[in-house]
């Protein structure tokens, strides 16, 4: 039966070539999420919001994340209810269709 040596998962994932495949994974689906965001375009803000950036923190060198810091965000990806009207207002689910397509 085989063995793994301790602390291997940690040396596979500071490897440059897995940080760059990482990275190049998050890009991907990124572009993903602003192709799905590219119908929902009112001024682009919110598309141009949307950015890979490497996770903070010590421990985090390797992560990369798919920022939107967009203040609507989680209203125009998930739904919200129309103030004037009290409707609800379908959001555009890019970041399912970004991650899941």
């Amino acid at each position: 039966m085989a063995t793994l040596k301790p602390g291997l998962g940690k040396r596979v994932a500071s490897m440059p070539e897995v940080n760059e495949a990482i990275h190049e994974e998050a890009l991907r689906r990124s572009y993903k999420i602003r192709a799905a965001a590219s119908g929902h375009i009112l001024t682009g803000e919110f598309q141009r919001s949307i950015k890979v950036v490497k996770a903070p923190g010590p421990h985090r060198r390797q992560d990369w994340l798919i920022a939107i810091n967009h203040p609507w965000a989680v209203s125009i990806n998930w739904g919200h209810i129309d103030w004037k009207t009290g409707r609800p207002i379908r959001g555009i689910h890019a970041i399912e269709k970004g991650l899941y397509a």
